[in-house]
């Protein structure tokens, strides 16, 4: 099971975690492993389109990027790409039209889609995309309950989480891997 450290930007600024500390660019690559990969929440592009890509050519130096800033074209993930994206997160809330060929044209890296929403509704996860597109939840761990392994046996699961008690659990249900705030990560081999 892999686990991804994961860093939010919030008005232009780096933070150690969806509600975390502020972080300067030199403390990532103090913390993280140099060319590991690092989930990068982009909460100026999610919420107002406004994505920091200068900000991750900087990071790209020194990690390899898993960039969620939700993009709403075909553009907006080439420029993601462009800046340092290695793979993407793509949200159909704010993407309704979602032109999932054309992004698999652009890219032969990981492509994730944000099935939070769905998941909490319907306690469940149906592929609409082929199996190469994975699946990140952000849901409270209390939310997720058990996933089936049979189920799931073909399908990237990320789930992102406040504390890695329970991976055991999930590495024995088969989620490929584990998101979890920088600030929280500390001290995990």
């Amino acid at each position: 099971m892999n686990i991804v450290p994961l860093v939010s930007i919030k008005n232009a600024k780096l933070f150690d975690g969806i509600e975390g500390n502020g972080l300067l660019l030199v403390e990532v690559s103090k913390r993280v492993e140099k060319d590991s990969l690092l989930y990068v929440l982009d909460l100026d592009g999610i919420e107002r389109n406004n994505p920091n890509l200068e900000l991750y050519q900087r990071l790209t130096e020194h990690c390899i990027l898993w960039i969620d800033n939700g993009p709403r074209r075909i553009d907006d993930v080439m420029d993601t790409i462009m800046a340092g994206a290695t793979n993407i997160t793509l949200r159909e809330d704010i993407w309704p039209a979602l032109d999932m060929p054309g992004v698999q044209e652009l890219t032969d890296d990981e492509i994730y889609l944000d099935k939070t929403d769905q998941y909490q509704e319907q306690k469940t996860l149906q592929h609409v995309f082929s199996a190469d597109i994975g699946t990140i939840l952000f849901n409270e761990e209390t939310l997720y309950g058990i996933f089936s392994k049979q189920k799931i046996v073909n399908q990237k699961i990320y789930l992102y989480a406040s504390s890695l008690e329970k991976i055991q659990l999930w590495t024995e249900q088969g989620i490929s891997g584990i998101i979890i705030d920088l600030n929280k990560k500390q001290g995990v081999v």
